[in-house]
């Protein structure tokens, strides 16, 4: 077998690419234990030596497209905070932070809801979800300790972030990967008022 590449000319980027978009299209439908690296071969139009050229196997394929994914993720989510004054949140501005973190459960729905579950079975998957939640969990208290001086019921950032964090998570997967009866901006409301509620006490700003 030939040793991996990486494509530096845009017709092997393409192909990357291409390999990258069949594993999703096959996992989603088949699922990821369901597929094998022929499939993903065939899916993307090239052959299995061409395939192994540019991955080793199935699982360094599938490792890379979850790094690429909850890079993706993490942008959709925190993609707002350019346009806001970090030091004066408010119910708004966290309202509108929820609201990304629904929309960012739409980027690969079913790609996510498997791979979430392997984290418990392997450790590869369960490094890089524990790396992102890290990551997660350090941008809110970011947040938090911008406006530390306004929040008067706030003691320990960390753990306020980390609750938090807790909280959308639980909320967002449930409703995205279980389903519910309950409109989306209902739930997003329903974490803004409890949040800013947490953070802001009953003024609903940090200003």
């Amino acid at each position: 077998m030939s040793s991996v590449r990486t494509p530096k000319q845009q017709r092997g980027i393409e192909t990357r690419k291409q390999i990258i978009k069949a594993a999703f299209k096959l996992f989603a439908e088949k699922g990821i234990h369901g597929t094998n690296s022929t499939e993903i071969a065939q899916k993307a139009g090239i052959s299995i030596g061409s395939f192994y050229s540019y991955f080793k196997n199935k699982k360094v394929l599938l490792l890379e497209m979850l790094e690429g994914y909850v890079e993706e993720h993490y942008k959709m989510v925190w993609r707002k905070l350019d346009g806001f004054n970090l030091d004066e949140l408010d119910r708004d501005k966290i309202n509108a932070i929820i609201a990304s973190v629904f929309e960012a459960y739409d980027i690969a729905p079913e790609f996510h809801r498997q791979t979430h579950a392997l984290r418990y079975s392997d450790l590869d998957i369960k490094r890089i979800y524990d790396r992102e939640r890290v990551r997660q969990v350090d941008q809110i208290q970011y947040l938090i300790e911008k406006n530390i001086n306004h929040l008067v019921h706030i003691k320990d950032p960390h753990i306020a972030a980390m609750v938090i964090h807790n909280a959308v998570e639980n909320v967002a997967h449930t409703a995205k990967f279980m389903g519910s009866d309950i409109e989306e901006g209902r739930l997003v409301g329903g974490l803004a008022d409890m949040i800013s509620g947490f953070l802001l006490g009953d003024s609903g700003s940090a200003g």
